[in-house]
């Protein structure tokens, strides 16, 4: 039986699909960054950084979830928990960044002089 795509098929559309996922996070930090006031663009530009990293990240995690079912197979539940954790700690890691970016987006107060 033949396959409906190959596995270097899957990693092109893989590494595409990444690729694009930064374009646009890109894309929207400039077409939004255009529309906020000055003291927002520090924000949107962080959160279209931060997304933007969602592309290299898949694409990390594509290589070692490929590496992972081949060397246990895929039929494997060790294989599928060891993925699953993977992709709860990443997803807890964009989480935290996401959650604690306003903190360190914002304007910080100018130092105080003293006389």
């Amino acid at each position: 039986m033949k396959e409906l795509i190959t596995e270097e098929q899957a990693g092109q559309i893989v590494m595409v699909l990444c690729v694009l996922i930064t374009l646009a996070s890109l894309s929207y930090g400039f077409y939004q960054g255009g529309k906020v006031p000055k003291n927002g663009k520090k924000a949107v530009w962080a959160n279209a950084v931060l997304f933007a990293f969602l592309g290299p990240v898949t694409w990390g995690f594509w290589l070692v979830y490929n590496s992972i079912e081949n060397y246990y197979g895929l039929d494997s539940l060790k294989a599928l928990k060891i993925n699953f954790l993977i992709v709860l700690g990443i997803s807890a890691l964009f989480m935290v960044f996401h959650h604690f970016l306003p903190r360190f987006t914002q304007a910080s107060p100018a130092p105080k002089r003293r006389k």
